[in-house]
């Protein structure tokens, strides 16, 4: 398995209710990198927790889940739910 080249490097602040998720960042510096940030909510956040991150980044975790397909749980129906939601909301035209 190659190693998946980081694309989000941008450092965002861990809130709280997300700490468990961070073991070797939080309690260092409180702030990990946006992709970093996504990809464990991804795998060890609930249903909530991913779609509050899919509604603050939705093209980032868009590209995250793409990119980490066969990294990230298939059973709890993430798939499912980035083609109906983040996928639409993504590839939608802004109107004019």
């Amino acid at each position: 398995m190659d190693r998946i080249k980081i694309v989000y490097s941008r450092s965002v602040p861990i809130p709280s209710r997300y700490r468990d998720y961070f073991w070797d960042d939080y309690h260092d510096r409180g702030e990990t990198t946006l992709e970093k940030f996504i990809f464990r909510v991804l795998v060890y956040g609930s249903t909530a927790h991913i779609a509050e991150i899919a509604r603050a980044h939705p093209r980032e975790t868009v590209d995250v889940i793409d990119r980490y397909q066969d990294r990230l749980p298939v059973a709890r129906g993430l798939r499912a739910f980035v083609d109906r939601q983040l996928r639409r909301a993504c590839l939608k035209k802004p109107q004019e």
